[in-house]
């Protein structure tokens, strides 16, 4: 049986990656893996813009409860991309740099097949920005079945 690790950030691009491999592929075993990435800021920082809103940042309990925020809210994306795959799978978190982290537990777990979405960005941003779904389709340790935004 083929191993399918479907890579998700509980996004509507995310979700529907996961609903078009499950349509393509006839029979697999499937893996949904969350990525919580690490905190954008450091204890002792300020963050201003969130919202409008400056937050300020300084305990290591402030970073617990913002991880923890992000990994519920993962974990709330890794369902939703299990009901639209529509069959069973086993679900896995993760912490670090989503791209590193799909590419470790690929190869870790010794995947068939990596699924994950693609907002299909121009070159420009994905150098400014970077891109998840680049660095995995270059890195991974096996087949990519990278899937488009929809256009237009």
């Amino acid at each position: 049986m083929t191993r399918v690790l479907i890579a998700t950030d509980g996004s509507d691009l995310a979700i529907e990656a996961a609903r078009r491999a499950g349509s393509l592929l006839a029979d697999f075993d499937a893996t949904v893996l969350g990525v919580v990435p690490p905190p954008l800021v450091a204890p002792g920082t300020a963050v201003a813009g969130i919202e409008g809103v400056a937050l300020p940042v300084t305990s290591p309990e402030t970073i617990a409860e913002l991880e923890q925020t992000a990994t519920e809210a993962i974990e709330r994306g890794i369902e939703q991309t299990i009901a639209a795959l529509g069959r069973p799978a086993t679900k896995l978190v993760a912490h670090g740099d989503p791209a590193a982290e799909i590419c470790r537990v690929a190869e870790e777990g010794r995947y068939d097949l990596i699924v994950i979405g693609s907002h299909g960005s121009g070159f420009l941003k994905r150098v400014l920005l970077g891109s998840v779904s680049h660095h995995v389709l270059h890195h991974a340790p096996c087949p990519v079945l990278m899937v488009r935004a929809a256009t237009g």
